[in-house]
């Protein structure tokens, strides 16, 4: 479930991002982009540094096992990775 406002209540400026984004890739952005730029102060720069730590930072396992782990939750979850 996603609320509309993900979707749709972008500032001026992330809509344009956003846009931009649908433009290059000729389909609609990820509901992970809509979220960072719907929010950025608290999905933005934070989510991605502590997503960053988590799956690049000091570890047993590699960054493609932290990948593949993250696919499989995604997987299980029903969402695309």
């Amino acid at each position: 479930m996603r609320l509309a406002s993900v979707d749709s209540g972008h500032t001026p400026e992330n809509q344009v991002v956003l846009d931009r984004i649908r433009e290059q890739r000729g389909t609609e952005p990820t509901g992970v982009l809509k979220t960072l730029y719907y929010r950025p102060e608290i999905f933005g720069r934070s989510f991605s540094e502590a997503l960053d730590l988590a799956m690049r930072g000091p570890s047993d396992w590699s960054p493609g096992e932290r990948e593949l782990f993250a696919g499989y939750v995604s997987a299980l979850n029903q969402c695309p990775f």
